[in-house]
C-alpha cells in the first residue's frame, strides 16, 4: 500500500530532555493528518523505508544517516518537508554563512576552532556566548555565557576536550528574548521567553518578517527559534531550529503544519 504521508521521528540524542514534547507534535499531525490520508510514523532510529512518490515525507531527524536517506528520496521526488539540505544549514557552521550572504539581522559572531583561542574577537570582552558549530545542543555545555576572554578560552578548551571541532562566538545582546514558532508563510506565534507576554501587533509582524528571512535563508519551512529585542527597540534572530516542539502552540501548530503539507506539490 503507498502512503501518502510518512514521518520520521527525531533521534533521542537531538531531542534532550524534549523527546516526548517532540514526539508529541509529530504524532500530532500524523493524527490530523490521518483523518483523511494514509499515514506512518516511523523513528528515524529505525531501518527506513524505500519512499517514492507520491509518498510526502515530513521528517524531524537531524542525524547523518537520516539525513542522507532523506536526500536520496528527494533525488527520486519525493517531497519532504524540511528538506536534508535546509536542516543541515541548521547547524551554526552553515547557517552563519547563510545568514551573512542574505543580510538576516543577527548579532555579531564568528565561527571558531576550539582548538585556536587567540582567534576570539574583542567583543567577547563585552559579553559572549559560544556555542558548538555542528549540531545544535545535546548536552549543557554545548552553549555556554562567557563574561571574558578567559572564560570564552576555558570553554573552548572544555569543547576541544569533548571532541568538539568548532564553535560560533556570538556577541551578548542585551534585551527581551523572544522565542517564535512558525510554518512559512502560513503560522507564527512569539511570546517573551519564560512567560506568556504577547508581543504588539507591529512587533510580531516585524519579528516574522525576521524569521522568514532567516528561514528562507536556510531552506526552512516548518522552524522555530529565538529573536531578541535590545535596548532601542531593534530585533536580531539568534538562533533557527528546524521543526522545534511547537509545546506552547501544538494544537493550532498541527493543523497548520497539516495544512501546509496536505497543501504541497513537488515544487518548494
Amino acid at each position: 500500500m503507498t502512503l501518502d504521508f510518512l514521518g520520521i521521528a527525531r533521534e533521542p540524542v537531538y531531542s534532550p530532555g524534549k523527546v516526548d514534547a517532540d514526539r508529541a507534535i509529530l504524532d500530532a499531525v500524523a493524527a490530523r493528518l490521518a483523518t483523511a490520508h494514509r499515514v506512518r510514523v516511523i523513528g528515524a532510529e529505525e531501518p527506513l523505508p524505500e519512499v517514492a512518490a507520491p509518498t510526502r515525507v515530513f521528517a524531524m531527524c537531524q542525524g547523518p544517516a537520516a539525513l542522507a536517506a532523506l536526500a536520496r528520496w528527494e533525488t527520486a521526488g519525493v517531497r519532504v518537508v524540511n528538506s536534508a539540505m535546509a536542516i543541515a544549514n541548521t547547524q551554526r557552521a552553515r547557517m552563519l554563512p547563510a545568514f551573512e550572504r542574505q543580510r538576516v539581522a543577527h548579532p555579531p559572531s564568528c565561527l571558531l576552532r576550539t582548538d585556536d583561542p587567540d582567534a576570539l574577537p574583542a567583543w567577547v570582552a563585552d559579553g559572549a556566548w559560544l556555542k558548538r558549530g555542528d549540531v545544535h545542543a545535546i548536552e549543557p555545555d554545548d552553549v555556554v555565557r562567557v563574561d571574558g576572554p578567559a572564560a570564552a578560552r576555558a570553554a573552548l578548551a572544555a569543547m576541544h576536550e569533548r571532541g568538539i571541532a568548532t564553535a560560533l562566538a556570538q556577541r551578548h545582546i542585551e534585551g527581551a528574548v523572544i522565542k517564535f514558532y512558525a510554518v512559512r508563510g502560513r503560522f507564527f506565534s512569539a511570546s517573551v521567553a519564560g512567560s506568556a507576554v504577547r508581543l504588539a501587533a507591529d512587533e510580531e509582524t516585524a519579528l516574522r518578517a525576521l524569521a522568514e528571512a532567516g528561514a528562507a535563508a536556510l531552506g526552512l519551512e516548518v522552524f522555530g527559534g529565538d529573536g531578541v529585542r535590545d535596548r532601542h527597540g531593534d530585533l536580531w534572530l539568534i538562533d533557527l531550529n528546524d521543526w522545534p516542539s511547537y509545546a506552547p502552540c501544538r494544537f493550532a501548530a498541527c493543523e497548520a503544519i497539516a495544512s501546509y503539507l496536505t497543501a504541497l506539490t513537488g515544487s518548494t
